[in-house]
């Protein structure tokens, strides 16, 4: 490499040739005389986080990141291997912001519509990836839906409509390696609009109280008519903590309003062969309320529950 621009700092010889990079990305030159390495430039890597990096307690020497937990950061000395914590408040798993979806290959539009067809056509991740007509693989589909998922349990914790004077109330069971789940629903009388739900492994008073309080904590007070079956846990936490509603049992088998919506739910597992993170239970059943809402909105018309999805994340 012969350039007059450049020269060696220790000899003067413009003999030269690249020699790799440093560990921040500077670039390196070595001498062919006196076989001298040096840079040009000498830019620090960026920092990961803003905060000031601690010293050692003990030797006072620089700490180095060893490793990243959710609510702190640990450091360790690269000297005598002390460990310090600095807390601090990371960003949540999905971000509300849209902007982050143009680091995505495709458009947000092939994102929407795998995540709503996935939802109400019960359509496998390949054979998605197929009818798209775009080349992406079935495990990015995955990835998009389980985001958005997450992402609508921020932006629809539930559903709200006006003028709710009767709702339905319902539980069932899915077994998912031997281990059951229970899913509660509460369903309007009149539009038949699931209004919120609640997935947990137990079946009790204090399941209740959290799937009534996700809907009437947001209402102001007055009667409402609570349909159920003949569970006592739902008298219970009516009598305890709800004194406004009133509450009618109605014989097993009869509360046609949730038991259908558990039947397509049922279906829709049935299809997917089970799941193999037991852990998404609670995000697929939070995608599947929205877009059988949503559906059930736009009387079935994909490009209107599109612009729908795309007009709320956009905004919120």
């Amino acid at each position: 490499m012969n350039n007059s621009t450049l020269s060696c700092p220790k000899c003067g010889s413009t003999s030269l040739y690249k020699n790799g990079h440093d560990k921040y990305g500077n670039q390196q030159f070595l001498c062919k005389l006196c076989h001298h390495s040096f840079k040009l430039s000498h830019s620090q890597k960026r920092k990961n986080f803003p905060f000031p990096y601690p010293k050692c307690s003990s030797c006072g020497k620089a700490m180095e990141i060893h490793k990243v937990r959710r609510s702190f950061v640990v450091f360790r000395c690269r000297a005598c291997r002390t460990k310090d914590r600095v807390p601090f408040n990371l960003p949540e798993p999905v971000s509300l912001i849209p902007e982050k979806f143009k680091y995505f290959r495709f458009p947000i539009y092939f994102i929407l519509k795998a995540f709503v067809l996935y939802m109400k056509h019960n359509m496998s991740y390949r054979s998605l990836a197929h009818s798209l007509n775009i080349k992406v693989s079935h495990v990015t589909i995955y990835k998009w839906v389980i985001r958005l998922c997450t992402l609508f349990s921020v932006l629809f914790p539930t559903f709200t409509i006006e003028n709710v004077f009767s709702v339905h109330a319902d539980e069932t069971v899915l077994v998912f390696k031997e281990q059951k789940y229970y899913v509660w629903l509460l369903v309007d009388h009149e539009t038949n609009f699931i209004l919120c739900w609640h997935v947990s492994k137990y079946r009790d008073m204090g399941q209740v109280k959290v799937l009534l309080e996700k809907f009437f904590g947001n209402l102001e007070p007055k009667s409402i008519e609570l349909i159920t079956d003949g569970l006592g846990a739902y008298e219970s936490a009516v009598k305890l903590l709800f004194r406004n509603i009133n509450h009618v049992v109605v014989p097993l088998g009869k509360n046609n309003q949730c038991e259908s919506k558990f039947s397509l739910l049922k279906d829709f597992f049935r299809l997917k062969r089970g799941l193999k993170n037991t852990k998404n239970l609670a995000k697929y059943i939070q995608g599947f309320c929205v877009v059988k809402n949503l559906w059930k909105t736009h009387n079935g018309n994909i490009n209107c529950i599109l612009s729908h999805l795309h007009s709320f994340i956009t905004t919120s």
